[in-house]
């Protein structure tokens, strides 16, 4: 099985769907992306607080200091970027997905799919308003004002739902952990960590293994033709892979979050 990920930039296009496809969501009782676009054309700000990130990382290189030797304000503007891409890119790739499987009714999605790509797409203003702050001054510390590691939204029941809305899920696993493989490659990359911190580096990796197992397992057990006792196994390798991974993007910003932290089975 190939797990189909777009790779955009966050972009989104206006979708004015045609009468046909307007008879086909009705029949399907689906619910239009309006909505949905919205919150993807303006999380889109995101990526050039990506670009900020590469910039402050680079300037850190050129003093000889890895990125956990940052200034606090540094670390929480990773850590806020970290979560909004993870969950702009969950949600948009929630969302693609619904297109691909589906043709027929672009523009509309499942009321479960819809409200799940909502729960992604909700909290990314919080999160590019804090690494805004973070970036403009350095009194900002991320661990003042929410408690970390931030939650992942919780994956709602499918409640015998569409296949198609499980199958997103799985792909947009697939998008968290490119975008975890890239930042775990960023930190690994950067030399030697801070002596205080080189301990966890092993941690980070072993938890960033069992995350991708976890993923990977829970995507090997797809079958088009599952039963809701299977999408309930699923999910149940799904969720704690997408938790976890979701804490390793804010341990690579704060490592020492890491230290007392537990990965166990967490249900959806």
């Amino acid at each position: 099985m190939t797990w189909v990920v777009s790779r955009q930039n966050g972009s989104s296009h206006i979708v004015r769907p045609g009468l046909r496809t307007r008879a086909a969501a009705r029949r399907q009782r689906e619910v239009s992306t309006t909505q949905l676009e919205a919150f993807r054309r303006a999380g889109s700000a995101v990526f050039e607080l990506a670009l900020l990130v590469d910039q402050r990382r680079t300037e850190l290189a050129a003093q000889g200091r890895h990125p956990w030797d940052a200034d606090d304000a540094t670390r929480s503007l990773l850590l806020a970027v970290w979560n909004a891409r993870a969950l702009q890119a969950m949600g948009s790739e929630l969302l693609d997905s619904d297109r691909r499987e589906d043709p027929r009714t672009t523009g509309f999605v499942p009321p479960v799919t819809h409200q799940q790509i909502w729960d992604f797409f909700e909290p990314v203003a919080g999160w590019i308003s804090l690494a805004r702050r973070a970036a403009a001054s350095p009194q900002v510390f991320v661990g003042m004002e929410v408690d970390l590691p931030a939650a992942l939204p919780p994956l709602l029941p499918l409640r015998s739902g569409p296949r198609k809305h499980l199958k997103g899920l799985l792909t947009a696993g697939d998008a968290m952990d490119h975008l975890l493989q890239q930042e775990l490659g960023v930190v690994l990359n950067a030399g030697r960590p801070p002596a205080r911190y080189a301990v966890l580096l092993g941690r980070l990796e072993e938890l960033a293994a069992q995350a991708r197992a976890s993923l990977h397992y829970a995507q090997g057990l797809w079958d088009p033709h599952y039963s809701d006792e299977l999408a309930t196994v699923i999910l149940g390798h799904l969720y704690p892979a997408l938790v976890l991974e979701f804490h390793l993007g804010q341990f690579l910003a704060l490592p020492e979050l890491v230290v007392r932290y537990r990965a166990g089975a967490t249900t959806p």
